[in-house]
């Protein structure tokens, strides 16, 4: 049963949000408006129906002390309360809808059959637009979840400055100019000019440990500016001089390198081997490739590669481990109170005709109670209805209002005086962020004009900051994605994560998801006889397909791309700060900051190979904290160096 003080809770909040957006600038509401006059339905029901209520009881202090807490629990949520001062010296609040909501969009049902689409294929998951567009339940998501998209996309559409703490050697308080966002394979970064320099930055969006705040000042961006940020990389440093390498490696991890490489030059030689030419940016670049490959390719050139190779492998998981003993993670938040009253309430007013209990506990995966307790709350209340321009309410219908707690309830909107409720259809700044970069997602699979017009009606309104970029070519995709439409069985050659040569398998695919820029296929493999996923980028060929004509044991895993994160054996590593972005993109990651300016991360492993592989990655400056894996990744390091 949910707790009374949580419905009481939801209740206030919800009606004080959709307040604060009713109000305008020439009306802003001040606390003592709000106190007085906001009602909300008194709860736990003391009678045969609902009284109504003040939202905020008590003493002057107690509350302001609940009314603060509320306005900060709605910024946490990406909505930037407005404070205005007004001639009378009174304090009034507002919440700048267009600070929340884009333009509404009028999708066609072809757009939003593709849309639902794409959001499978790579979204937010449970938090994002998928439960607005199709009957769910939402997949994991393969793109990084945050409220903070809100206040920095309306900073890069007004050109105002940023400000929000940002965790790097310390958590500092940043003053920004932002250029662009930018998802580079799979993470999200703001690209930004420091404020009051011509220094240009990139700052993560899961390094951003406050709610940004948009202020007042403004700034000018010239094409230079515009060129810096375009260029921007993380690590990214372009030399004079290009770097050359050539690494001699087996024909078949030289023809993976090919496709990754387009531009790579290959040559066999006597042994059967081939020596492959790559050129890089920077030698930092070029070390990261030969450290990736790991021992599946031998270093040739050049000698001063060779060089800071060799120092890198020797500092491999080496430093001093801190006392870990009183070093605790935060657990994986969960969706709040108000946050889940507001994705049902905005499912509500987007669905036209209403939306039944069984409907929003599908799509949302939630129980049909919590659905019910939820959404009863919601239906009554009128936060000063009609004074402030407050839009709609929600109307429930029964079938059987005798049975009403048994009944699969409709909830609609009702919408008052002239309000045409199609011009209130409207997705949030950070819905159609999630929109651009699933449809973009889509579009390198799928052929369709929809996918085209979709782009262009979101792009039209959030302009063209957003710029996204996947480095790895997967020349296999259009192979299973035809493998999935028809019901075919294929055979593939394999190369998984950390071996040489490729393996012979039997597959029936089922789906494509995106996770940090990498395509995954789920599918049932004939070869192990157990259903299995598979990055498609390590897809040599295929070799041969025919009809899936056998049925075969239901899938035992739904949210199956993201299952790495949740099982194997718990591992801490700590790593300095310009190393945290080689283990951010991991599943269920979790981070403290520890007292010496460097980090621990928690997450799972399931293969020691893949923490081996991941610690040369990470190379001087992370150390294992987990004894049972204190020497991971040495002797692969120990390997490569003897082969150098």
């Amino acid at each position: 049963m949910i707790r009374d003080a949580l419905e009481e809770s939801r209740e206030r909040l919800v009606a004080l949000t959709l307040l604060l957006q009713s109000a305008a600038r020439q009306r802003p509401l001040t606390q003592e408006t709000i106190v007085s006059e906001l009602l909300i339905d008194e709860y736990p029901v003391r009678a045969s129906g609902p009284r109504k209520v003040r939202a905020y009881q008590g003493g002057e202090s107690a509350i302001r002390q609940k009314f603060e807490r509320d306005k900060a629990k709605i910024r946490e949520l990406g909505m930037q309360i407005e404070t205005v001062v007004q001639d009378d010296g009174a304090v009034g609040y507002w919440i700048e809808p267009d600070a929340v909501y884009a333009e509404p969009l009028a999708f066609t049902e072809a757009e939003q059959r593709i849309v639902r689409l794409a959001l499978r294929l790579c979204g937010f998951g449970r938090s994002g637009a998928f439960s607005l567009f199709d009957e769910g339940p939402a997949p994991d998501g393969g793109l990084e979840f945050s409220h903070y998209f809100n206040p920095v996309l309306r900073a890069l559409r007004l050109r105002r400055v940023l400000a929000f703490d940002y965790q790097s050697s310390a958590n500092k308080l940043r003053l920004v100019e932002p250029l662009a966002i930018r998802v580079i394979d799979g993470a999200t970064y703001v690209v930004a000019r420091v404020h009051g320099t011509n220094e240009v930055k990139g700052y993560r969006m899961t390094r951003i440990t406050s709610m940004p705040v948009v202020r007042a000042e403004t700034f000018e961006v010239d094409e230079m500016m515009r060129e810096l940020a375009t260029a921007w990389r993380p690590e990214f440093a372009r030399t004079p001089k290009p770097v050359d390498v050539v690494v001699v490696t087996s024909s078949n991890y030289a023809t993976l390198l090919k496709r990754e490489y387009p531009k790579a030059v290959a040559a066999a030689k006597k042994d059967g081997s081939l020596e492959v030419g790559l050129s890089f940016d920077n030698l930092r670049e070029a070390l990261r490739f030969v450290v990736n490959a790991g021992a599946r390719v031998r270093l040739v050139s050049p000698k001063l590669l060779k060089s800071e190779l060799t120092s890198w492998l020797r500092g491999v998981n080496r430093g001093v481990v801190p006392d870990m003993s009183a070093v605790r993670f935060d657990p994986v938040t969960t969706t709040d109170a108000l946050g889940q009253a507001l994705q049902l309430l905005h499912a509500v007013h987007l669905s036209g005709d209403g939306l039944r209990i069984s409907d929003l506990a599908r799509r949302f995966d939630l129980s049909a109670d919590i659905v019910r307790h939820v959404m009863d709350r919601l239906v009554s209340f009128e936060p000063l209805h009609g004074r402030y321009g407050f839009p709609a309410h929600v109307i429930k219908e029964c079938d059987d209002w005798e049975h009403e707690a048994e009944d699969d309830s409709l909830y609609r909107a009702e919408y008052g005086g002239d309000v045409d409720a199609t011009d209130l259809a409207t997705l949030t700044w950070r819905e159609l962020f999630e929109l651009n970069i699933a449809l973009r997602e889509a579009s390198r699979i799928y052929d369709e004009p929809e996918l085209r017009t979709a782009i262009d009606k979101i792009e039209s309104t959030i302009g063209s900051q957003v710029q996204i970029e996947t480095a790895v070519p997967e020349s296999m995709l259009e192979a299973v994605r035809s493998a999935i439409e028809h019901g075919e069985r294929i055979k593939i050659h394999y190369t998984p994560a950390t071996a040489d040569e490729s393996q012979e398998r039997t597959i029936e695919p089922r789906e494509i998801r995106v996770l940090n820029g990498h395509s995954y296929v789920r599918a049932y493999c004939l070869t192990r006889d157990a259903w299995r996923t598979f990055r498609v980028d390590r897809i040599n060929d295929v070799v041969a397909k025919s009809p899936a004509d056998e049925t075969r044991p239901a899938d035992p895993v739904s949210n199956w791309l993201t299952t790495v994160g949740e099982s194997g054996s718990d591992v801490v590593v700590v790593v300095e700060a310009p190393q945290r972005w080689i283990f951010e993109p991991l599943p269920s990651a979790q981070w403290r900051a520890l007292d010496d300016g460097r980090h621990a991360v928690r997450f799972r492993v399931a293969d020691r190979s893949f923490l081996d592989h991941l610690m040369v990655q990470a190379g001087p400056g992370a150390v294992v904290a987990t004894p049972e894996f204190a020497d991971a990744g040495r002797e692969l390091a120990r390997r490569i160096r003897s082969a150098l």
